[in-house]
């Protein structure tokens, strides 16, 4: 008896589960993600950002990517991009700094209301090719972390929306 209750204890504890994630919008379940226009001279800015915001709203699992019939859209644009020096130790660089300027508009198509635009959102990283203690040490893993940070963005500004 104690075995049979016991089983049935850890059976409804299995199957009791707790997620901090909300969706503010419960009746969206598809997005179409635009490519972004790119105003930028990195010429591959665009691509690899789509292909990386593709793969984090396919890791979520909230919103289903569609390329037609979606209940919301993605769109965007990259309005500038640069990767300058941050500083310098002594007479050696340091650091370098990644800064991208989106504008970005996430609209709901089942209402046609615009959930959140930004047209300035400004997003940067810094990485360092000579110290070894740095989070990134090239310019594209500082684009992925300021890809990263843009998908969380769009997420709290939309669908974790309290």
């Amino acid at each position: 008896m104690k075995k049979y209750i016991l089983s049935i204890l850890i059976l409804f504890l299995l199957s009791c589960s707790y997620s901090v994630r909300t969706m503010a919008y419960p009746h969206l379940k598809t997005i179409q993600i635009e490519q972004f226009q790119n105003q930028s001279d990195e010429f591959e800015l665009s691509e690899e950002l789509f292909i990386k915001l593709s793969d984090y709203f396919q890791a979520d699992g909230r919103l289903r990517l569609v390329t037609e019939d979606a209940d919301c859209i993605l769109e965007g644009e990259i309005r500038d991009y640069t990767d300058k020096i941050y500083s310098y130790e002594g007479s050696t660089v340091k650091e370098y700094q990644v800064k991208i300027m989106f504008w970005i508009k996430f609209t709901d198509l089942t209402t046609d209301e615009v959930l959140w635009e930004n047209s300035n959102l400004i997003l940067s990283e810094t990485y360092s090719q000579t110290d070894e203690t740095a989070e990134y040490s090239t310019a594209e893993e500082a684009r992925l972390s300021i890809y990263e940070d843009l998908f969380d963005n769009i997420i709290k500004n939309t669908l974790e929306q309290w």
